[in-house]
Formats: structure tokens, sequence, C-alpha cells
């Protein structure tokens, strides 16, 4: 095995679309962005992009003025925006706008795994419940599969914070220092990025309660970030840096070990990856950000192997979250970062009767977030292995 930011450029194979198999037509593919590696990938078929609606699907002005609450998640998911001060919902087809939280909002905005509660800056809302007091400064991930936790990471610790103020905090510290923390969609597990007690800096793997932990990735010469679980098929998503290139890579488990091809390769600093809970091969990620997922002027949405078609390919624009049927949520800035957004959702059309473009779907937007009640969680992880840093 080698180590991760050493794994060798494989072709990434198809896998399955949600509800059912994916076409058996494949064409070898590109990044055709001059920054980006030219690997050929085997992909499904994607048709030429369609051509953007001029009028969003959904008029801002007409957003309802009524009361504010947290109801169920809609069959399908929804997009949620941002507006006024207001989070809404916009239901699955576009057609059921109503207000879901009001009053004190940031742009900063996360839903949890189950769609019944979400993180807004450093407070979180639930139906029947306000938080207010994660640090500010602090990176903060839900836990899985239901979020009914948050893990808070500071300069030196890691914790777990029942989100609804019920519970003491619990300490699962087991580095020195901690960059970044995935939990497994079981539950049961939790990836860290990170230096331990001795200075050896890597991938590791742990409990939940942060015990019996091991190394399962290192490169003395390269930076790893932003891992992110997808629900199926218990896949990793990373990005790495290395003698100034940058990649995003595919793991997963295979024989009790981490094996996995990489992605994508390129110039740019990749800083948020977005994996889909619905398809195992589909990652969002952006180039030229920082860390949030605010408006930075010059950064762009990216998709792993399809291209983001025009006008919204050109605009500053971050990735706000997957739904169902492979439609990914992209706020786009086209007057840039001092002006509101627009939301788009762009379909890659890899499964069978689903279309491949863009939409726009509402002006006027300060945030967004995809809310989605994920798949059910997949088993705990069997892993028993360490990559090895050595070249093999």
């Amino acid at each position: 095995m080698k180590g991760l930011a050493d794994l060798v450029i494989l072709g990434l194979v198809a896998a399955a679309c949600s509800g059912g198999a994916g076409p058996s037509s494949t064409v070898a593919t590109t990044q055709p962005s001059s920054s980006t590696s030219t690997t050929a990938t085997s992909q499904p078929t994607a048709p030429p992009s369609t051509t953007p609606a001029v009028d969003p699907l959904v008029d801002t002005s007409l957003l309802p003025d009524g009361p504010c609450a947290i109801d169920s998640v809609p069959e399908g998911g929804e997009p949620t925006v941002l507006v006024d001060d207001r989070l809404y919902g916009l239901g699955a087809d576009l057609t059921a706008p109503r207000c879901l939280v009001e009053g004190g909002l940031d742009a900063d905005i996360e839903w949890g795994p189950a769609g019944d509660r979400v993180r807004i800056a450093t407070t979180v809302y639930g139906s029947d419940f306000e938080t207010i007091g994660f640090d500010e400064g602090s990176r903060l991930e839900w836990t899985a599969p239901t979020g009914s936790r948050i893990v808070v990471l500071s300069a030196d610790t890691v914790t777990k914070v029942a989100v609804d103020g019920s519970e003491d905090v619990i300490n699962i510290t087991f580095l020195d220092e901690t960059d970044s923390v995935a939990y497994h969609p079981a539950g049961t597990h939790l990836l860290a990025v990170g230096t331990d007690d001795f200075g050896q800096y890597g991938l590791w793997f742990a409990g939940n309660d942060g015990v019996n932990f091991t190394l399962v990735a290192f490169d003395e010469d390269a930076t790893i970030s932003n891992p992110v679980w997808s629900w199926l098929n218990e896949p990793l998503f990373v990005a790495s840096h290395r003698d100034g290139r940058n990649h995003v890579h595919r793991v997963e488990l295979v024989d009790g070990n981490f094996e996995g091809p990489v992605m994508v390769e390129t110039n740019e600093e990749i800083d948020l990856l977005m994996a889909s809970a619905f398809d195992p091969v589909m990652v969002a990620y952006r180039l030229r950000g920082e860390a949030g997922n605010g408006c930075v002027e010059g950064s762009t949405a990216a998709v792993s192997g399809v291209d983001l078609p025009e006008p919204l390919a050109s605009y500053t624009s971050t990735p706000v979250g997957w739904l169902s049927a492979e439609r990914l949520l992209v706020l786009a800035f086209p007057h840039g970062c001092d002006s509101p957004g627009d939301l788009w959702w762009f379909s890659a059309g890899f499964c069978p009767g689903s279309t491949y473009g863009a939409e726009l779907l509402i002006t006027g937007v300060d945030g967004a977030a995809a809310r989605e009640a994920v798949p059910m969680a997949p088993p705990p992880p069997d892993f028993t292995g360490v990559i090895d840093p050595a070249p093999a």
C-alpha cells in the first residue's frame, strides 16, 4: 500500500445510482480546466448542458410573512435560503415556501443529517429548542447518524456537546493538535486529521469516543484536509496538497485497508468537500476558497468528473449541499460578494431518467443550505489495517 498522497491515479468506477443501476454506456472524460489534470476517468455518459432558465423558479418577493417553525423534512428534501434575516424552506418541488427560523441569522448554515435541526453560525435550532453558546472561532461538525451532538474543535481539544443543552460536554480529544474531524455515518467511528503527542501527522481512525485510535495514512510532504464520508458504500473523500498540486481522493475500505483513486488534480487550492449521500462517486468541492461556506471572491464550485454549465461556471460560487436525484445546490454571486447571491441547482444527469444542466431557483439570497433526511446509516466500518507510507 502507499501513502495517501502517493496513491496511483486510477479510473473512477461508476457506481450504482440511487434507486437503481446506472446506464451501461461510458465515455472517457477529462477535467477540462487549464488548472486540472487530464487523467481519463470512466464516467456515465452525460448529454450537453442545457441552457439555464432566464427567470428564477421562485420569486423572492412572494416568500411568505407568516410564523416561523421547523417542520418535518419534505420527501426528497428541499433547498433552504436566508433572505432578510429569515431562513425559508422552499419545498421539494419549490411550491411550498415557508419560514423555518427567523432573527439574528448568519450565512453559515448547515442542517443536521436527519434534517430536523439546523446550525446557523454558533446556534443550533430545532423544532422545540434553541441552543446558543458554541465557542466563537471553533470549528463545528455534526455527529452521526442523527446529529444529536455537535463536535467542537477548539485550539487543543475536541468535545461533543448535546445540541439541546441537556447533557454534559464529552471530551474526545486524542491528538495533540486536531485540524478536522469526520464522523462515520454509522456514528460509531470517526476520522481526524492532526498530529499526535509524538509529532506524527496524518489521517487517524478512532472510536467515536476518541479511543483505540490508529494512524491510517500519512505523507511527510503532504497536507491532508477536509475529510468527509459518503453515506453510501462507506467511501471517504479527502483533499491533499503536495508539491504545489492539490488532489481529491476517494478512499474506501478494501479488505480491511484504505485504498482509493485520485479523482481530481489541480493547481488551485481545494478548501471544501461535500459528498453526496445518494451517490457514492459524486463529490462537490470548491476552488480558491477559504474555510466556511460564505462567499470568497474568485472561488468556484466544482463537481468531480463534470463541468458546470455556463453561466454558472463563470460566477464566484460555492457548493452548499446535495439533494436526492443528484442535485447539487450552488450559491453563485454574479455581482461579487458584496451583493446577494443566486441559488442554482445542478444535476449531473447520470441516473436513468434524470436531466443534466442547471436551473436558477431564486435570487437575492444571503445564504443557503440543502435540507435532506439522509438514507439509513450503513453498518459500522470493518477496519483493521494501516496504510503503509512507504512506496510499494
